[in-house]
């Protein structure tokens, strides 16, 4: 996974429509928004159509948590824990010596974790055929003041609107905030830099560059 608790209270469950759009296929450590059907997809500032989420209203309402598990089955990766230190092959296989601490590598994505059609009744409230869409739940981190450490966030760019990431690069700093991204970055975190351009969900605690995942500490929920 993409995101690992080092400090978390509760994890709640929602539906997944897997409808097959980016927007249901998701990494673990995505931020994630709630949709009018009740099923989540992951957090897209940038998002003013089908399912408004670029005002700070409705980023307030809709914001669930972070995704504790992948609903992709490309990009997936893990972190493992090493205080020792150990040399490990990263995703590009090239070998790293003696790393401290956290490291992230590939994670094979099981099928069996995906969704899978539904073609049984399966929920006797639906209407007359009591059949479902393809829906298999994922969790969510919700709880302010969890401690998280994740590879998913974006340093290329920090928000320059409600919807949109076109501000300045930025290196992440203790106190720093965080919001879910927009357009292309969406199912990340990036840099909050005015608080008129999102909600902040998330303050930097640390950052490791060398292996390229960030320390941070949940602060908003629904």
């Amino acid at each position: 996974m993409a995101i690992r608790a080092l400090n978390s209270v509760v994890v709640a469950n929602y539906p997944c429509n897997a409808d097959g759009t980016a927007a249901t296929e998701f990494l673990a450590g995505a931020p994630l928004m709630l949709k009018s059907d009740g099923t989540v997809i992951k957090a897209d500032r940038g998002n003013s159509t089908t399912t408004p989420f670029n005002t700070l209203i409705l980023q307030m309402g809709k914001f669930v948590g972070f995704s504790t598990d992948d609903r992709a089955r490309t990009g997936a990766t893990m972190l493992l824990n090493d205080p020792v230190g150990a040399s490990y092959t990263d995703a590009n296989g090239v070998m790293v010596s003696n790393t401290n601490g956290w490291y992230k590598v590939s994670k094979r994505a099981i099928g069996d974790f995906i969704d899978e059609p539904v073609t049984v009744n399966t929920n006797p409230t639906a209407g007359a055929t009591g059949f479902e869409t393809p829906r298999r739940g994922v969790g969510a981190f919700n709880t302010p003041g969890g401690q998280f450490v994740t590879d998913q966030f974006v340093i290329t760019s920090s928000t320059s609107a409600v919807d949109a990431d076109s501000g300045a690069a930025w290196t992440p700093a203790p106190g720093d905030l965080l919001t879910p991204a927009a357009g292309a970055n969406a199912g990340k975190l990036t840099k909050l830099q005015n608080v008129a351009h999102g909600i902040a969900v998330g303050r930097v605690d640390s950052y490791d560059s060398a292996a390229g995942i960030l320390f941070f500490t949940q602060i908003s929920a629904y």
